[in-house]
């Protein structure tokens, strides 16, 4: 019997150690997010990405967004998805997309936000499926800089009319900026960082952003679902608050210094170890807004002056500024109006785009 045994236990060691010697050539040798990631990333000097989120609801105005980038030639646009429906159909008509049930980071929490998500409807700002929505921005933004990509956030109610990212990843003089954002104000008067708006952003991934996305998410998970993430992102960022100060350092810039956490020490090699207080450490992270006539939003206006497009007005008179990158239609409700108003927008004012 005790052969037995002992032979019985040698045959269950041995399959151990052949199953254990083999897993690396049975698993993938690369996280199959990042290699998705690194198979639409763009090839500078710096990995990164262009993403943007949307629901069944959304296909429309995806559908335009696609067209436009690709008279832009540019094809590298992932579509993060909410609900299977606008997955399958992103794969049938060979858009890159992922779901964000698929994320890496996707804990319980946020299944819980997408219960509160309707996926064959558009949601007007202030009700729960709006702020669900949003909320899953974080889970977007936070899942690819934690994987050390760059993140190039587009909402697809945004008109592309040139090309932004060269603008946008030119290297200014001194520190680049760590987040780079278009601004909500609605009068020349306001502060650019009165309003800053998360529909079109750029996130440069390292320690310090990737701490500040953890903030803002256990101040989300605080104020869910009363507050938007657009609201809790502007209540951390060039703000003051229990973990970070700010002070503004120009016009359009600010810079955060963020408490440290122990996965942020970790991230920048420090030993906690023996370490009682290192509250003495801060993140710093610099905040640019984008030029409001360069990329604005719905609203923006200069003195009653549309120096950009006015869908409000005869085709004859429809015309963009020379230096307007995007135009954010995030002032007109629902999708359908949306979609008439930037087809519109490409219509009359000569930009052409392929349509199938």
């Amino acid at each position: 019997m005790a052969v037995s045994f002992n032979l019985s236990t040698f045959c269950i060691a041995l399959t151990l150690l052949c199953w254990w010697l083999l897993l690396p050539l049975l698993s993938p040798s690369v996280d199959e997010f990042q290699e998705f990631l690194s198979r639409h990333s763009f090839n500078s000097s710096r990995k990164w990405i262009l993403a943007t989120l949307a629901n069944e609801a959304y296909i429309p105005l995806v559908n335009l967004f696609v067209a436009r980038l690709s008279s832009l030639q540019i094809q590298n646009l992932i579509v993060f998805c909410i609900d299977p429906y606008i997955y399958d159909y992103c794969m049938s008509h060979h858009i890159p997309a992922w779901r964000v049930t698929d994320l890496p980071n996707f804990l319980p929490f946020w299944q819980n936000i997408l219960q509160h998500i309707n996926h064959r409807r558009a949601f007007s700002a202030g009700n729960i499926e709006f702020v669900s929505l949003t909320q899953l921005k974080y889970l977007v933004f936070y899942s690819v800089i934690s994987y050390n990509f760059d993140i190039l956030f587009s909402d697809p109610d945004i008109l592309w009319i040139q090309n932004p990212i060269p603008y946008i990843q030119q290297e200014e003089h001194g520190r680049p900026a760590d987040i780079l954002i278009q601004t909500d104000r609605m009068y020349p008067h306001q502060s650019l960082f009165s309003s800053m708006n998360t529909g079109f952003l750029y996130i440069r991934s390292h320690c310090g952003t990737q701490l500040l996305l953890r903030i803002m998410m256990q101040q989300m998970y605080k104020q869910y679902p009363i507050v938007s993430q657009q609201r809790s992102f502007n209540r951390v960022l060039c703000r003051t608050g229990p973990f970070w100060y700010s002070k503004r350092v120009a016009t359009n810039t600010c810079l955060t210094f963020l408490e440290p956490d122990h996965t942020f020490l970790s991230c920048i090699g420090v030993n906690t170890k023996g370490l009682r207080d290192f509250r003495y450490l801060s993140a710093q992270i610099v905040t640019q807004v984008f030029d409001p006539e360069m990329f604005p939003h719905g609203a923006h206006t200069l003195l009653g002056n549309m120096r950009w497009i006015d869908i409000s007005l005869p085709k004859d008179n429809i015309v963009f500024h020379s230096d307007a990158m995007i135009i954010h239609y995030n002032w007109i409700r629902g999708v359908v109006n949306k979609t008439e108003k930037i087809s519109q927008a490409l219509a009359y004012s000569g930009l052409h785009f392929p349509m199938e």
